[in-house]
């Protein structure tokens, strides 16, 4: 069975059966259009969340916005678990309308959590003028359906803070990767959260010095575990390496309670069928600790296992012995998704509970690494993973706009290159919102600049005078009309007795003009805003 987390705070969720009805249309969100058929998966996730403002000079936001850049005709799906709240935040932390579709059966958009809404508002802050996509799911066939919409939309980004529990071999393949590589296919940029679970994990080769088929963590050590409260659900998983839908080497999975008894085992049999998974979901009924125990039935040569111990809610208890190499949730393991991991706050290091690779193909995850551990307007704490997979999606944001001609494995490989970023405990956030080669950009004052002049609703020809700095660039245009975007501007050069002209989109060997200076008088032409 497959398991997902959400990355922070965390709830459990199963999958239920997908309904094709057309959801109700939120007050304030665009008309969603008719769903696509659901794809029929056989297996149930469990999800659990990853644990605003967003922290904007840590990645220099802050310079790109300043420079003209806000996310302006890019499109950021947030998807997740809820959104509660969503419709107080329009117009606040969030932007005027949104797109919210729901694919859970009771097509529920809050779903009883704001996971999703921090993130959207983290995503927000990073790229303001960005158009929001709400999209939340419960099971695998969801997110599947979930996905196929948002590649009709043709969203250009999205930024997913859920991780799924060992949901295929750990080599970027599996049927949640499958779902997530239809949209790379389909040229959307991913930013997925790395997962908070490197001090719940422990990974290695099975070791047995006494020969009694039970794993060893430590020399006479075959438990091991971590504090749970009463009421926490206790969620213990295992893989091993062997071939994905053929096992045949067999372990067990077993969980003992506080008092050292017995409390849950897995002990499912794989004879060259099914995948190498055991796990256990129970819930702790006295506070204290709970421990995993490995066991052999029946294998030829010892094997890698990677073990997580966690729970819901996530309290962040770290287990007795733990190994963080290996402990990447799944789809941060898809080798063309941007994974994202936490920043340790105020340090420019890498989180200790930030998961992270080598993939068990050997690749290194995650790709950046991005704040979290940010306050929300409610004083809340909003952090994990969770939090920097938005941060990162906002960069994308920002990098679609200021290279418009780059697809989205390209836009990705350019915000990895705008850091100076490593993957270890020296990674360090870098300049990541470097500016360099990114042509004209506002001129010092720029974002006080404004036009006087009305511009007609109808359409037609604005007359408008610039107030601001000298040099300002007509591509940022928009900044000053409401997001409204001209065909064309037009000045007349009195000297040469002629018109220049500007027109939207075109190179600029065709441009007559780009920049305008305080006090022009520029003439747009302006569609209909119906």
């Amino acid at each position: 069975m497959q398991r997902l987390l959400v990355l922070g705070v965390c709830a459990v969720v199963w999958s239920l059966a997908i309904v094709a009805s057309d959801p109700a249309d939120p007050p304030h969100s665009r008309e969603a259009e008719p769903l696509p058929p659901p794809v029929a998966l056989d297996r149930a996730p469990l999800f659990v969340p990853l644990a605003v403002e967003a922290a904007l000079e840590p990645i220099r936001a802050d310079l790109w916005q300043a420079a003209g850049f806000t996310g302006y005709r890019q499109s950021v799906a947030i998807v997740d678990q809820g959104f509660a709240g969503y419709l107080d935040a329009l117009g606040n932390s969030l932007p005027d309308t949104v797109v919210a579709q729901s694919f859970r059966a009771n097509r529920d958009i809050e779903a009883g959590t704001d996971h999703g809404l921090q993130a959207a508002e983290i995503v927000h802050a990073v790229a303001p003028n960005a158009t929001l996509y709400l999209v939340n799911f419960e099971s695998e066939a969801e997110l599947s359906a979930a996905v196929d919409y948002l590649i009709a939309e043709s969203v250009d980004v999205i930024s997913f803070s859920l991780g799924f529990i060992h949901a295929g071999p750990g080599d970027g393949t599996g049927l949640v990767n499958s779902i997530f590589q239809r949209a790379v296919d389909a040229d959307i940029a991913w930013s997925v959260a790395s997962g908070n679970w490197a001090e719940q994990h422990w990974g290695g080769v099975f070791a047995d010095e006494d020969g009694d088929s039970i794993h060893e963590f430590a020399e006479g050590e075959q438990l091991n575990g971590r504090e749970y409260l009463a009421g926490d659900l206790v969620i213990a998983s295992l893989r091993w390496q062997d071939t994905w839908g053929a096992a045949c080497a067999d372990y067990d999975l077993e969980v003992f309670g506080p008092a050292g008894a017995l409390v849950a085992a897995s002990r499912d049999i794989q004879n060259c069928n099914g995948d190498p998974v055991e796990s256990v979901q129970v819930l702790a009924t006295q506070a204290g600790r709970y421990s995993a125990r490995i066991v052999q039935a029946d294998a030829e040569t010892p094997a890698e296992l990677s073990l997580l111990l966690l729970g819901s809610p996530d309290r962040g208890d770290t287990l007795d012995i733990p190994v963080a190499r290996g402990s990447l949730a799944q789809p941060a393991d898809h080798p063309q998704v941007l994974s994202v991991g936490a920043l340790l706050n105020g340090s420019g290091f890498e989180a200790p509970f930030s998961s992270r690779g080598p993939t068990a193909d050997g690749r290194g995850k995650p790709d950046l690494l991005a704040p979290t551990g940010l306050i929300n307007a409610a004083g809340e704490t909003f952090s994990g993973t969770s939090a920097a997979a938005p941060h990162a999606a906002g960069m994308l944001a920002l990098i679609g706009e200021a290279f418009p001609d780059l697809n989205a494995g390209r836009q990705i490989a350019e915000l990895r290159a705008r850091g100076d970023l490593t993957v270890g405990n020296t990674a360090r956030s870098g300049n990541l919102g470097s500016l360099v080669g990114l042509g004209e950009l506002l001129p010092v004052g720029g974002d006080e600049a404004r036009f006087v002049g009305p511009i007609p609703d109808q359409g037609g020809v604005a007359i408008l005078q610039y107030r601001g700095p000298d040099g300002y660039p007509l591509r940022f245009a928009h900044l000053l009309t409401d997001l409204r975007e001209a065909d064309a501007y037009y000045r007349l050069d009195h000297e040469a007795q002629r018109w220049n002209t500007f027109i939207r989109g075109a190179p600029p060997f065709v441009q007559d003009f780009e920049r305008i200076n305080d006090d022009d008088i520029v003439f747009g032409l302006f569609a209909r805003t119906d």
